[in-house]
């Protein structure tokens, strides 16, 4: 069974623009900031190098934002502050996000020789129609061209992000998506369905009755038919959101799932270390501020209780195609044998996973169960 390594996530909040269904922490290109905000995190990595997981690092993920709306040499620099202050370890995975409109062979081929050695692409669709309503930037040809561009620069792992359940969308852009990202012969996808979250341009939108979410039913829909076409393409449906080639589960992400250790800097970044999960300023003017004051950025923390933890980690177990390990005592529960023989659940000796039924709603499923965790752990 795979094990969570040590990871770092690092986030990179400038982005071209802000997309209407984007909740994340990002703000708009500012290149007048970059190198403010670069050293900014090579002085938080220092601050916080007795924090990090033991041991040098075996991921680390530029996320965003755009991380590659900065130029290479800014990227670097973070890059090798990483590898002075915690290190790296030998064949250590190295993402770095980013979006089609702009790229080109020679600024992946700068990132490729900086060591980054897998690169996830915010495609989102391969259909015109899909890509307006979602208020993106490119089309569909400077998708392909982009993963193209990838692959000449040497990237020999590709992820590339979809999203299901557009609202509005025409019937057929969803699986033509689908038959376009397969032609790229990408090494993972992760299919995510849209949703609408507050403080979200889409969310006024929906408030307004200028936007109405696909149903459940067409979203489940939507969501089988992807999942047995990237089956039968041979993709393994290890979470359930993201699909791999044999050997390319994403080993950040699953150290996330599989309830790994890991330190996040930059704007808005979480950590979890040692049981206590903490998360930076998101305002850029509030980061920067402590940073360059000498002072940490935590903006809170909570330490995880036993029974908490436990439960998180059964919920986040469950998304996985490996499942979950069960409490002692709660094999017997009655929901739990309801959810089984309903088939949501499948019970794999110590461990209980979902089935395809159930991946439809492993959200509520997770729960469920860890209501059921925290019931038993209150029982005398």
């Amino acid at each position: 069974m795979s094990q969570a390594g040590r990871g770092l996530y690092i986030h990179l909040p400038f982005c071209p623009q802000v997309c209407p269904y984007c909740s994340f922490a990002v703000t708009g290109p500012r290149p007048q900031l970059h190198t403010r905000y670069i050293e900014a995190l090579v002085a938080e990595l220092t601050l916080r190098q007795g924090e990090g997981p033991g041991g040098p690092l075996d991921t680390v993920y530029f996320g965003g934002g755009t991380p590659t709306l900065l130029e290479p040499h800014l990227l670097g620099r973070v890059l090798e502050q990483v590898r002075t202050v915690f290190g790296l370890a030998a064949g250590a995975e190295l993402t770095i996000e980013a979006n089609p409109e702009g790229a080109d062979a020679g600024r992946f081929a700068a990132l490729r020789a900086l060591g980054f050695n897998r690169l996830s692409l915010g495609v989102q669709s391969f259909a015109d129609a899909s890509l307006k309503l979602l208020g993106r930037r490119h089309n569909p040809a400077q998708a392909q061209e982009a993963c193209g561009a990838a692959r000449r620069a040497g990237f020999a792992n590709l992820n590339l992000d979809l999203i299901l359940a557009v609202p509005g969308a025409p019937a057929g852009d969803w699986d033509h998506s689908l038959q376009r990202a397969l032609a790229q012969e990408p090494e993972h996808l992760s299919t995510y369905a849209l949703t609408i979250e507050e403080g979200t341009p889409f969310a006024k939108h929906q408030r307004q009755g200028r936007l109405t979410p696909l149903g459940e039913e067409e979203q489940a829909l939507q969501y089988e038919r992807g999942t047995a076409r990237l089956e039968a393409a041979g993709y393994e449906h290890y979470e359930v959101s993201n699909f791999a080639r044999p050997g390319f589960r994403s080993q950040h992400n699953w150290g996330y799932w599989q309830g790994g250790e890991y330190l996040g800097v930059g704007l808005a970044a979480h950590s979890l270390l040692g049981g206590r999960r903490s998360w930076n300023q998101r305002r850029l003017r509030d980061y920067l501020g402590d940073v360059e004051g000498g002072r940490s950025p935590e903006a809170g923390a909570e330490v995880l209780d036993p029974v908490s933890a436990r439960g998180e980690a059964l919920w986040l177990g469950l998304r996985t195609s490996e499942g979950a390990l069960l409490p002692p005592g709660l094999a017997g529960r009655g929901r739990l044998t309801e959810l089984v023989a309903e088939g949501y659940l499948e019970l794999r000796g110590e461990r209980v996973g979902l089935t395809r039924r159930g991946f439809l709603l492993a959200d509520a499923l997770g729960v469920e169960l860890m209501e059921l965790v925290e019931g038993a752990e209150a029982e005398p």
